[in-house]
């Protein structure tokens, strides 16, 4: 079922991907033990803030930000979000042993990539990059495709850890047609596997004011060749 979808429609959505036990273990972490940047665009140069740098801003400050980063979404290419990038804290040496970096090894394993190249098809697929994200209030992604040139990406992956998660919320995976109409809208779920062809344009819908919880996720690219 998950090949054919992924043949007809460039998505392949799986629910109860992980083990339970495993799933909870994640997103224990992703609560409780992540060191999360701030990440946005300024003018096509990523951006990451630390924690620390954002709760020393004054508040005046922190909406001039804000107001900024909102300016460039109104016309161009942005996103607002939480991030700890797995993949570049791992080459790095950084925080060993994190549940995280255990699950980005076991992702990089045969288990999990022989699945990837199962569902989508791509029997180059050789590795994976990831990084976890955390969107809160005033959050967003906007439209985009994923075709980066040089990056060899076959697909995008996205891991939900998100619970009890409402409609009127936002923060939904939205697939948009060569229109910019929404022809689906996947739901932040616990436990469940997106695999989206490249390119394919989708966003990440704001996450309202009023969002009762966070949207976290631990997502990357299906890759082909040497990494980086």
């Amino acid at each position: 079922m998950n090949r054919r979808d992924f043949e007809q429609q460039g998505v392949a959505h799986i629910v109860q991907a992980l083990p339970d036990e495993n799933a909870h273990r994640i997103r224990k972490a992703l609560l409780e033990s992540t060191p999360w940047n701030v990440v946005f665009n300024d003018r096509q140069k990523h951006v990451d803030l630390s924690d620390a740098t954002i709760r020393g801003m004054t508040a005046e400050q922190a909406v001039r930000l804000q107001d900024a980063i909102y300016g460039q979404a109104r016309s161009g290419f942005q996103y607002f979000y939480n991030n700890y990038p797995v993949y570049d804290a791992c080459k790095a040496g950084l925080n060993k042993g994190h549940v995280l970096h255990q699950f980005y090894e076991w992702m990089n394993g045969e288990e999990f990539l022989g699945f990837a190249r199962m569902v989508t098809g791509f029997e180059d697929i050789s590795y994976v990059d990831a990084q976890a994200t955390r969107y809160r209030p005033g959050h967003f992604l906007t439209s985009h495709d994923d075709n980066v040139e040089d990056k060899k990406r076959r697909a995008a992956y996205i891991f939900n850890f998100s619970t009890d998660w409402r409609a009127d919320w936002g923060g939904y995976l939205q697939l948009l047609d060569e229109e910019g109409h929404i022809w689906r809208g996947i739901k932040p779920t616990f436990n469940a596997l997106t695999i989206l062809a490249v390119p394919q344009n989708h966003n990440v819908s704001f996450v309202t004011p009023f969002a009762g919880g966070m949207r976290f996720a631990i997502s990357g690219w299906l890759r082909y060749g040497e990494p980086d």
